[in-house]
């Protein structure tokens, strides 16, 4: 009989992110009259706004490509990062009080949300090159394969920043609300709207610090055949993920106690 309902510890674990990742849908969507439709239009507003503007000045992007895909190819992947940014912080003061139990800890908290960013990511990048391709915006399909390395090491990377962050949350606040003001300057110089080869070469030697550069190039450099992803270095932003996610299993593993005591 106890054979029976007895469980693994990998099982427990499951149910636990399955039961933290509801919770976050619920809280996330629940309140919106649009709910899960809200998943696509905000990166859909996004492109809207920044192709209109665009248009407007009669400025084409990249030859070949569609200046929606084009955006597309930026603002997917910007706002996974960002949501991961400003959910990482908030992880600990979000959940604090399912913290009693035994079974669940900050890293569940943190693996659960950027599980789900990461999923409205794909998913609502999928459904709007459908969309858009249904109404005749497309363009030959990249390197699949790329994609699919680019997608696996971003997810890595932004787990690794989002275990930083929630102790960060929890030890600095006040310098995790500084933190936040980091991302209006990240969203101009991280290639949403522009690609390197466009930008003069002296300039690259700073711009390329920025993982998040190599990240778009590389995503874009994926998804469309005719865009050429030259200046994007894949061995550094796969070190900065690695890089990224050990510093965050670190940091997480020497302050997890005090995130759970922290009131």
């Amino acid at each position: 009989m106890g054979s029976t309902t007895s469980r693994t510890v990998w099982q427990i674990q499951r149910d636990v992110i399955y039961a933290l990742i509801i919770r976050e849908m619920n809280t996330r969507f629940g309140k919106w009259r649009l709910g899960y439709a809200w998943a696509l239009l905000e990166p859909a507003l996004h492109i809207i706004v920044l192709a209109g503007i665009f248009s407007f000045i009669g400025r084409e992007f990249y030859p070949g490509i569609p200046t929606p895909l084009f955006m597309l190819g930026g603002i997917a992947p910007f706002l996974f990062f960002g949501h991961c940014f400003s959910k990482g912080i908030a992880a600990v003061s979000s959940n604090r009080g399912l913290f009693n139990y035994r079974q669940l800890r900050p890293f569940d908290a943190v693996l659960s949300r950027v599980l789900l960013e990461f999923t409205i990511y794909i998913l609502s990048m999928i459904a709007l090159l459908a969309l858009f391709a249904w109404f005749g915006i497309r363009v030959a399909f990249g390197n699949f394969l790329l994609l699919v390395e680019v997608n696996f090491f971003f997810f890595c990377f932004c787990l690794g920043l989002s275990l930083v962050l929630c102790v960060i949350g929890e030890r600095l606040p006040e310098l995790s609300k500084a933190l936040l003001f980091v991302m209006r300057p990240l969203y101009f110089i991280s290639g949403v709207f522009f690609s390197l080869e466009q930008i003069p070469t002296e300039y690259h030697a700073y711009l390329a610090w920025n993982p998040l550069v190599h990240v778009i190039e590389l995503t874009r450099e994926g998804l469309f055949a005719n865009y050429d992803g030259k200046f994007a270095n894949f061995r550094y932003f796969l070190f900065s993920s690695i890089a990224m996610l050990a510093i965050g299993l670190l940091v997480y593993r020497a302050h997890w106690r005090d995130l759970v005591r922290s009131q």
